[in-house]
């Protein structure tokens, strides 16, 4: 398995090899499980969702940021999203294999996607920030929180939901789990149970 980098500084030479767009990588490989639980009283939600994601890329440049999308563009409005999906910051911590320093996220809603990869729909960006002891290198996993009012949906399968960026690499990988009964991907919620979770959460 790869290390992390402690240095962000990356080989001139490797950089001029780099292709100016983004192109997938065919051997990398991105997972993921959300789990549910109530939270205790003095949590921000009635229910904490604890978000794993393993990334293993066959690289040598370092983890940009990783994304769970939540939406095709046609279900979920900002107002859904920001009313149900709490995290702190930073969102998670996240460690290489073998090594043992942590990698501190934050988590932005990015309602237009992410153009880099392609992607124009809803979707949360998970990013590294300052508070990180080390860069994230090409495999590592990471442990994310947020709360929600909502309680817990199975989530759609087979899918792609999650994708990452690494260099100008990126690959693509499927969410397993639960995730708040929202009205959008990646939850199975038709409109009718969606107006029925409404009701009885409040808006």
């Amino acid at each position: 398995m790869g290390a992390c980098k402690r240095h962000a500084t990356k080989s001139v030479f490797i950089a001029i090899l780099l292709v100016a767009t983004s192109a997938a990588a065919d051997d990398a490989l991105l997972y993921g499980t959300i789990m549910a639980a109530a939270a205790r009283p003095d949590a921000p939600g009635d229910w904490r969702y604890e978000m794993r994601v393993t990334w293993e890329n066959n690289s040598p440049f370092a983890l940009s940021h990783f994304n769970l999308k939540l939406d095709d563009g046609t279900n979920c409005n900002d107002e859904d999203i920001r009313s149900y999906l709490i995290w702190n910051s930073p969102a998670g911590v996240a460690r290489c294999f073998g090594v043992n320093a942590a990698i501190y996220f934050d988590a932005v809603l990015e309602m237009g996607g992410d153009p880099s990869l392609g992607i124009d729909v809803p979707l949360i960006k998970y990013e590294p920030n300052d508070m990180s002891e080390i860069r994230p290198g090409p495999n590592g996993v990471g442990v994310f929180v947020f709360w929600s009012n909502l309680p817990p949906w199975p989530i759609d399968r087979p899918n792609v939901l999650l994708s990452e960026k690494f260099g100008q690499l990126h690959s693509f990988g499927q969410m397993d789990g639960v995730f708040p009964a929202l009205p959008c991907d990646p939850i199975a919620t038709d409109q009718s149970s969606w107006g029925a979770v409404k009701a009885g959460y409040g808006h």
